[in-house]
């Protein structure tokens, strides 16, 4: 019975492995919490040994000790790869005079290009929306914030996306709660400029200051 259980418990802390390691993505928190379980393993087997013999998880030093490690070591697994410069897979682009071509500025214009489309044709203003002048809908919104939020630790604070997009048209419950919102206000690419030198999404502050 001791063994089935040391066996259960093995097999629930390979289960809680994988989701901690297709759960946290973000690099900074992968390693700091890949330095703690490495620094936990050790702890574990040599200052709680008869409380791991108790719990029947003799496993959990070792298990805690190789997460750390695989975290440590793929920290940036979930980084898109980073181009040398936002235009060597962007479009040739017309940007307005004055518009900010800062690495911040060129790094928010290839993910813009890689999940919604830069057109060429067009000025590229900071005063330029999101879903009324490049035609960016909810769900490409969606993945839009999600990736902004990985790759320049934004906190999206007060952020809700159904002020600026409307829900996809198939879903019934979505389009219930986005009801009350009245007439979409656009969000600009300064918006989100403002946002990522901030770190941080203030909505009055940046439809103010857009």
């Amino acid at each position: 019975m001791s063994d089935y259980t040391q066996w259960t418990n093995l097999l629930l802390l390979l289960i809680l492995a994988a989701l901690v390691d297709r759960t946290i993505k973000l690099p900074a928190l992968r390693k700091w919490l890949g330095l703690c379980l490495l620094v936990t393993g050790p702890a574990l087997l040599f200052y709680a040994t008869s409380w791991i013999r108790e719990a029947h998880l003799e496993s959990l030093p070792v298990v805690a000790f190789v997460i750390g490690i695989g975290l440590l070591s793929t920290q940036n697994l979930y980084c898109k790869a980073k181009t040398s410069h936002h235009l060597t897979t962007a479009p040739t682009m017309n940007l307005a005079p004055n518009f900010p071509e800062d690495p911040v500025m060129q790094q928010l214009l290839q993910l813009l290009h890689e999940e919604i489309g830069l057109p060429k044709h067009k000025t590229i203003r900071l005063q330029t929306s999101l879903n009324f002048d490049l035609g960016c809908d909810g769900s490409e919104a969606k993945q839009l914030m999600e990736a902004l939020e990985q790759e320049f630790a934004l906190d999206l604070g007060d952020y809700d996306t159904y002020r600026y997009f409307n829900p996809p048209v198939f879903d019934v419950f979505l389009k219930r709660r986005s009801k009350g919102h009245g007439d979409k206000v656009p969000l600009t690419i300064g918006m989100l400029y403002l946002a990522i030198k901030t770190h941080s999404w203030d909505t009055q502050t940046l439809e103010n200051l857009s």
